[in-house]
């Protein structure tokens, strides 16, 4: 199928090819680790994914995400992998797809994917941080989730990393997927800010769940060292609830 067209005449096509790509072992499995959506699963890889998505950007993207729907999963992430790469001339026009795409997240899957296809963010550092700051304060869990992810990915530096860290200690939330990014962030900058995320679990700052999850992190990755792994585990040791 022409994926550089799609329209609403052609979108059914357009889905009875994806159906197609459909792996039933894989469906399976992935349906085990995206267990919260309320979107069918088909089953196709990441790499299909992206190839589609990179097709549909070389053509009428506008279009495409005009007739886009949510039936699938596959349907919504490639709807992401589109809008988190169109070239945008401005902070204001990256915005706008920013905008228009977060409703569509409803698990984690998604929301690391469309974050992790960011790339345009880094042409508007400044002005997406402030941004991501009203996502940080937003109640829906999957905005909150957006911003650390985005954080983690793209201002763990030393021009940012003390304001992510604030950021990341303001958030009080009992939600899963937003505590374990919130551990998944900590534990990233413990390779390069080791100091600094110390003193965060070290502190009263930040819930007693996240710190053992980030530890937990720590202690898994293989960028920290032995050495270091002993300190957490005796940290851990003398955290309370």
């Amino acid at each position: 199928m022409e994926f550089t067209a799609i329209t609403k005449e052609n979108y059914g096509e357009f889905l009875e090819y994806l159906v197609s790509l459909a792996d039933d072992k894989y469906r399976e499995f992935h349906h085990t680790i995206v267990n919260n959506s309320s979107l069918e699963i088909l089953g196709i890889r990441s790499p299909q994914l992206k190839s589609i998505a990179k097709e549909i950007l070389k053509g009428d993207y506008e279009g495409y995400l005009r007739n886009s729907g949510r039936k699938y999963y596959e349907e919504v992430m490639i709807r992401g992998l589109v809008s988190a790469q169109i070239k945008t001339n401005s902070f204001e026009e990256a915005k706008e797809y920013t905008e228009k795409f977060l409703p569509y997240i409803d698990n984690w899957a998604v929301c690391d994917g469309y974050c992790s296809a960011f790339k345009r963010i880094k042409k508007h550092l400044p002005e997406y941080f402030g941004y991501i700051g009203e996502l940080v304060t937003n109640e829906n869990i999957w905005y909150k989730r957006v911003s650390l992810v985005l954080m983690l990915n793209y201002y763990l530096s030393d021009e940012y990393i003390d304001a992510v860290l604030e950021r990341c200690k303001s958030i009080d939330s009992d939600g899963y997927y937003v505590q374990m990014a919130q551990a998944w962030l900590l534990a990233t900058a413990y390779i390069g800010y080791r100091d600094r995320v110390k003193a965060v679990l070290s502190s009263d700052e930040i819930s007693f769940t996240v710190k053992k999850m980030t530890i937990q992190k720590c202690i898994d990755s293989y960028r920290v060292s032995s050495k270091e792994k002993d300190y957490l585990r005796s940290l851990r040791e003398t955290l309370k609830k």
